[in-house]
């Protein structure tokens, strides 16, 4: 478990920071086609949401339980996926031809689709790989797809080459990922099977469904603020406008999301193991949700507070030539604090048989959220984007969290957040009062007071050292 999800956290940290580092280069070298690079990608999200429909999720529950399903069922994801996928291609084709995009932007936009179609089918192998608890394979396939497309990218913009050879890069590497996930897949898990049953399609399309409806509502919770600036403001303001808005919100928006990525690590590789062994004792899962919840909400809150008083400092740094994002990024962090809180709560109702209720806070999320954007996005942009994305993963979260205590378990909130919220406030009362503006040295020092707080106001106490000291043992 340890090893997983180390190897999950590496793929995690190479993720956001490979993606971070190639954003700041783009967005230097760059500068007037940036935001035709980042609204690529907010199309191509929305448009790939029908390639997901939870069968990445269902498909590593099945063959946790049932391995030798394994072929068959890889087989069935993968056709369902690339028929699915390449639907969202000439959706993409469709969405540029009615609304006459420029040459340029229109090829931008369609070879980012092509790139998404390869990424869906890889990501079908390395599902495979969790399933089997090889998460060393995910991340061995991924580095290599991002050491090619980061570098490669990286280095032919600084010769001088613009946006086209950079997506050119990027649907290279897609098939570079595609093509090593399936040579792993095949010579060390499983192959897929020759034989494609259509019952086994309609079987696992039936069986994902309640997966596909709360994966629907929580991706779309995640990609649609930014395709919604790009749309609300560019029919008011033109095209010029929402791809800036877009990338004003999405700049602010991928440090986020890069942050959110960490709980994320923690439920990948306890999915499988839950699988297994859900139902053992109603009494060590309330104390596992417990101490999950309190370290998770322990790391969010201080990135949060500190996040916020050092804002324009961050982005002043990763992106100088965007310091308007820097507002954005204020009323996004509180999501830190909050999905961290929420970790595992989700994962708890589906293995609990409770995925509809699961559903129902995604759906009162996804509501919210496209409530306020339509609200809100015509007099604020992306401000109002920003906010809508905040209360909406805070609505989510609350109603998850009373399901939970009403139909899992009970825990006392209190006991997860009272200590280290005193300890992240008086964090943020030494931040605000420090004489000077270098970020390294603030955030050293706003780390180690809160460190110090957690321990004076016995935050961590025995039982908790105890269980770190176990988890590093099996960890080594």
């Amino acid at each position: 478990m340890a090893k997983n999800s180390l190897a999950m956290g590496m793929v995690q940290f190479i993720s956001q920071l490979s993606t971070l580092v190639l954003a700041m280069v783009l967005s230097v070298k760059l500068v007037d086609d940036y935001p035709t690079y980042t609204s690529a990608f907010s199309v191509a999200t929305v448009l790939f949401l029908i390639a997901d429909l939870g069968l990445g999720t269902k498909m590593v529950i099945d063959v946790a339980q049932n391995r030798d399903i394994a072929g068959r069922k890889l087989s069935s994801i993968l056709t369902i996926r690339g028929t699915l996928g390449t639907v969202a291609v000439i959706l993409t084709l469709g969405f540029v031809l009615i609304s006459d995009l420029p040459s340029d932007v229109a090829f931008a936009y369609l070879v980012i689709a092509l790139s998404n179609l390869l990424g869906w089918i890889a990501q079908t192998f390395t599902s495979m790989f969790t399933a089997f608890e090889k998460m060393h394979y995910v991340f061995m396939t991924y580095l290599v797809e991002r050491m090619f497309t980061v570098s490669t990218a990286i280095a032919l913009v600084i010769m001088g080459y613009g946006l086209a050879t950079v997506v050119m890069v990027v649907l290279t590497g897609s098939l570079l990922y595609a093509i090593l996930s399936y040579t792993v897949c095949s010579r060390l898990i499983v192959k897929p099977s020759k034989e494609i049953r259509f019952r086994d399609i309609k079987a696992d399309l039936k069986g994902a469904t309640p997966f596909a409806i709360n994966v629907a509502l929580v991706s779309t919770l995640y990609s649609i603020n930014g395709f919604l600036l790009l749309s609300i403001i560019g029919g008011l303001d033109g095209l010029s406008a929402g791809q800036a808005a877009n990338n004003q919100f999405v700049v602010a928006f991928n440090l986020v999301a890069a942050l959110i990525a960490v709980p994320t690590v923690f439920r990948t590789a306890l999915l499988p193991v839950i699988a297994r062994l859900f139902g053992s004792s109603k009494e060590m899962t309330k104390l596992a949700q417990q101490k999950i919840m309190k370290y998770m909400y322990s790391l969010g809150l201080p990135m949060t507070l500190g996040g916020t008083i050092l804002a324009h400092q961050i982005i002043g740094l990763l992106f100088p030539d965007r310091p308007e994002s820097a507002v954005v990024l204020q009323i996004l962090l509180p999501v830190l604090a909050i999905s961290y809180f929420g970790t595992g709560q989700g994962s708890l109702l589906a293995a609990a048989n409770l995925m509809h209720l699961s559903t129902i806070s995604s759906v009162a999320g996804a509501a919210a959220n496209l409530l306020i954007c339509f609200l809100a996005i015509p007099a604020w942009g992306a401000l109002g984007a920003a906010l809508a994305f905040t209360v909406a993963t805070l609505i989510t979260n609350v109603i998850s969290h009373y399901f939970m205590s009403r139909r899992v378990v009970h825990l006392k909130v209190s006991d997860i957040i009272l200590r280290p919220t005193l300890a992240g406030l008086g964090m943020a009362f030494v931040l605000i009062m420090l004489p000077w503006d270098n970020l390294l040295l603030s955030i050293i020092t706003g780390a180690a007071v809160y460190l110090l707080l957690l321990f004076a106001l016995k935050a961590v106490d025995q039982e908790d050292i105890e269980i770190f000291r176990k988890v590093l043992k099996k960890g080594a």
